[in-house]
């Protein structure tokens, strides 16, 4: 089985097959050229089978450059991100549990791992909507009714503004306590 760069590949039939239909074809034409001939038809072949296993072998998540200097500047290790969350390509999906079960603690660790979400999709910024969080409380069982918004409030150091609540950013405060909360959930 040939395989280019570790893909699918192409069994050893096929490809002896594509030579020899190669080598039939070179020798149609002039001498002088059959070489090249063979040659550039045998590169392009290859080319397209690794063109093909690339399509299908999926892509590396890229850590985004600002995801990248917030952990630089917290000295938190990339491989975190991992260990929080399944990336695939685009796609970003939680694994972490939250340790805590103090419900005020809890929704703002995950606002806070929220806006890092949110800041690992392409173009993301460090920002969270106060519904998504609601949400992530309820599924985690941490959600409390009466007190939700006065967590925010209580803990407004944390956020830039609470006016637009579709868009809060993190306020440096805010990414600090979020580079301890990775290492807290982490260890």
């Amino acid at each position: 089985m040939y395989k280019a760069s570790g893909g699918t590949g192409v069994s050893t039939e096929e490809l002896e097959n594509k030579v020899k239909e190669f080598i039939a074809f070179a020798e149609k034409i002039p001498e002088r050229y059959r070489e090249k001939c063979f040659e550039v038809l045998l590169s392009a072949y290859l080319a397209s089978i690794r063109a093909q296993e690339k399509a299908i072998v999926p892509q590396k998540f890229v850590i985004p450059i600002d995801v990248r200097a917030f952990l630089q500047q917290y000295s938190v290790p990339e491989e975190n991100i991992q260990e929080l969350f399944i990336t695939e390509r685009e796609e970003i999906r939680p694994t972490y549990s939250i340790k805590t079960v103090k419900k005020a603690e809890a929704q703002i660790q995950l606002a806070l791992l929220a806006a890092l979400e949110n800041a690992l999709r392409p173009g993301g910024k460090f920002e969270l909507s106060v519904e998504a969080v609601r949400q992530r409380c309820i599924n985690h069982r941490v959600y409390d009714y009466s007190n939700f918004k006065t967590y925010f409030k209580k803990n407004k150091r944390l956020f830039d503004s609470l006016k637009d609540e579709e868009h809060v950013g993190l306020s440096p405060d805010g990414k600090a306590e979020l580079a301890e909360v990775i290492l807290e959930i982490v260890k």
